[in-house]
Parts: structure tokens; sequence; C-alpha cells
């Protein structure tokens, strides 16, 4: 293939993160427009539930795989392992629609608002090797067109039909086409696949390898659901009526949104990575210093913004009155800060190689998600769910801020020492 210039790989890798923070977003506003607040109320239930079940289906391969460069396991034994814990997912999704007898009247929206997400990890696996080979411009091209592609069809059919399920299905339909007919003809310019060369030990191995990773992206999904499930326990109980699980999904969209800060200030962090590699110690302290500069200031202007101007605009986009929210949205955005900040706080232990150590701070999160989530909800409703998840944040940051300094001590305490 011929080369591809720095300026296009950036704008096609930055193209693609902002579709696929935007998607879930846009998605919950078209539902939210063209049907009634029950069936929104559906839609934020099912897709939380599909949040949590994809990372089955991924199972976190994607960054092992896309820094693999010396392929250690090669690109047929990542897509085995991938339609392998694909299958997983399935069955995993079929087994808890069985036994959860809140999803049986949503059933089929569920299952196939999941089974979407099944073609998300399918498509991801194809930009892990893109990624692999430093063609990210062809990784977030994939990404970027699928999720227009599949979002464009969602909307027809959703306005055309008035029917949630079977627009569900069609985009989930348009998505697999889009794969092959762009990600699998792509992928042979790199590599053609042999699926009779793998060897069941390196799948075995593979999973192995990415099951720290797995556990602390389901125990964070999961964290974010908790408030949702309570919501939905509770509605079920006849305790709140139609619309709430749809307006904390809307007050919970700009929480997603300030995860793109984290796209942005990837190249701040691979340079932190170099600085280490190099022993330029005090150049990672400085740099490492001004990273956390930036992004304190940002997350200063975004709450400021998002205290005064968002909630109005949120009821212009979406057509809804979320005044009465505007305290729960103010504890939303403290907790997306907490967020943003013990996401950064990992990556930097990541560069450490001390990333075994966060399953630590996601199972704290978790344990604090778990014991407020219900008593909160049941007794505050949205703002409770709010709190709960504000509550989260703090202790996940609090646990990573915790092993940042006992592992890493030097970076604060030992100045004097760095060269």
């Amino acid at each position: 293939m011929k080369k591809v210039t720095a300026q296009k790989v950036f704008f096609w890798n930055i193209l693609g993160s902002m579709s696929s923070a935007a998607v879930s977003v846009i998605l919950l506003f078209i539902v939210t427009r063209a049907l009634n607040s029950a069936s929104a109320d559906t839609y934020s239930f099912a897709y939380a539930i599909a949040n949590l079940f994809v990372i089955v289906a991924s199972f976190q391969v994607r960054d092992f795989q896309a820094t693999d460069i010396r392929e250690k396991y090669s690109f047929d034994t990542y897509f085995v392992t991938r339609i392998i814990s694909n299958v997983a997912m399935v069955l995993l999704l079929v087994m808890y629609l069985i036994f959860n007898t809140n999803t049986h009247s949503n059933l089929g929206i569920i299952f196939w608002v999941s089974f979407f997400r099944v073609s998300e990890a399918l498509s991801d696996v194809f930009q892990g090797l893109f990624q692999q080979k430093e063609r990210l411009d062809i990784a977030g091209k994939s990404l970027f067109l699928r999720n227009t592609i599949s979002t464009i069809v969602f909307a027809l059919t959703l306005v055309i039909s008035k029917n949630l399920l079977w627009s569900v299905i069609s985009q989930t339909i348009s998505s697999f086409v889009f794969i092959a007919l762009f990600d699998y003809p792509h992928s042979k310019f790199f590599h053609h696949l042999n699926l009779k060369s793998v060897k069941p030990s390196n799948i075995i191995n593979v999973l192995k390898d990415c099951l720290p990773l797995f556990i602390n992206a389901f125990l964070l999904v999961s964290i974010y659901n908790q408030p949702k499930y309570a919501l939905n326990d509770i509605f079920n109980q006849g305790l709140i009526g139609n619309g709430v699980q749809r307006d904390f999904s809307i007050l919970f969209t700009p929480i997603f949104a300030m995860n793109l800060m984290i796209v942005f200030l990837r190249p701040m962090i691979t340079q932190l990575a170099v600085f280490l590699e190099e022993k330029k110690i005090s150049h990672f302290v400085t740099y490492k210093n001004n990273l956390f500069k930036i992004l304190f200031g940002t997350c200063i202007l975004i709450f400021l913004i998002g205290a005064f101007i968002a909630i109005p605009a949120l009821d212009i986009v979406y057509g809804t009155n979320l005044k009465q929210y505007q305290t729960s949205f103010v504890v939303l955005l403290l907790g997306g800060i907490a967020s943003t900040f013990s996401t950064v706080c990992d990556n930097i232990l990541t560069i450490f190689r001390k990333q075994h150590f966060l399953v630590i701070s996601f199972i704290v999160g978790y344990i604090v998600s778990i014991l407020t989530a219900k008593p909160l909800v049941s007794k505050f409703e949205i703002f409770g769910a709010s709190l709960s998840f504000l509550c989260a944040m703090i202790a996940w940051l609090l646990a990573s801020l915790v092993i940042y300094f006992v592992t890493n001590p030097y970076i604060i305490f030992r100045r004097k020492k760095i060269k």
C-alpha cells in the first residue's frame, strides 16, 4: 500500500474516535425524538446491558494486539480468539435473558442491541491489525464509516417503520455487511487469513495475557451501569414512571463525551512512555505535571460550561425538561471529572508496567457502587443514582492515587535524586 501522511492518520483516528464516543448519544437522541418515553427507557436499559456484554466479546484484546509489534501471536490467532469470545458473549447473553425475569418484556430489543455490539467487537479485531501495522487511518476510517452508515440505517428504519426492534436488526445487519465489504478486504493488504495455522495453546495464552485488562474493563462498565440497574429495579416495582431511565441516560451523555479528552491526551501519554524508556526522568516529571495542569484546566472549563449551559442545551436537543435535575447533573459532572483523572492515573501506571495493580482500584470502585446504588436510588431516584456514581468514581480515583504513590514514590518524594 502507498505511504500515508501523519496528518491523514491523525485526522481519521480522531474522526473515528469521536464517532465512537458520539454514537450512543446520537442513537438515544433518535429514539427519544422518534418514539415515546417508554421506548427510550427500554433502549437506554438495553444499551447499558450491551455495554457490559461487549466487554466479553472484545475481551480487551485490542490494546494487546495493537502493541504486539513483534507479532508474538499471528492475526489468525487474534481473529479466532475474537470469534470464540463473540460466541461466548452471545451464549452468556442468552443465559442472562432467560434467567433474568426483568428482561423478558424487552427480550428482543436487549438481544439485538447487544448483538449489534458483537459486530463492533468483530470489526475491532481488524482495526487492531491496522493499528499494529501503523495504519490508524484505516482503523479510524473503518470506525467512522461503520458508525455513520449503521446509524443512518437505524434512523431511516425507525422513521419509516416506527418499530424499534426492526431498526436495531437493520442496524446490526448493515454493520456486519460493512465488515465484509471494508474491514476484511483491507485486512488482505497486511495478512491473508489461514485459520488452519492457529494453535489452541496460543488462543489460551492470548486470553491469559488479556485477562487482567478484561477484568478491569468489566468492573468499570459494571460501575457505570449500577445506577441504571437500580433505576430499572424501582421502575419494575412501580415506584417511578416512564422516562426516568431515559432522563438519566441523557444526563449521562456529557460524561461519556468527557472521555474524548483522553483521545487528545494520548500523544502526551505516549511521550511520557518515551521519556521513561530513555531514562529522562526530569523530562518525565515536567511533562507529567504539564499533562495534569492541562487536564485540570480543561476539567474546570468543562464543569463551568456544563453547569450553566448543558441542561438547556440537552432540553433543546432531546426535547425534554431536565431543569429539575440540575443538581444531579452537577454531581454527575464531578463524577466524570474524577473518572477522567482516574483514567490518566491508570495510563501512567501502565507506562510503569504496574497495570496488574489496577484491578484493586476497580474492585474498590465496584464495591462502593454496589453498596451505594440501590439504597441511594431507592431514596433519591436520579439524584441518588448521581450520588452513587460520584462515590464510586471518587473511590476509584483515591485507590488509583494510593497505588500510584505506593508503587512510584520517587515521582513525588524523591525529586532531589532526579537528574
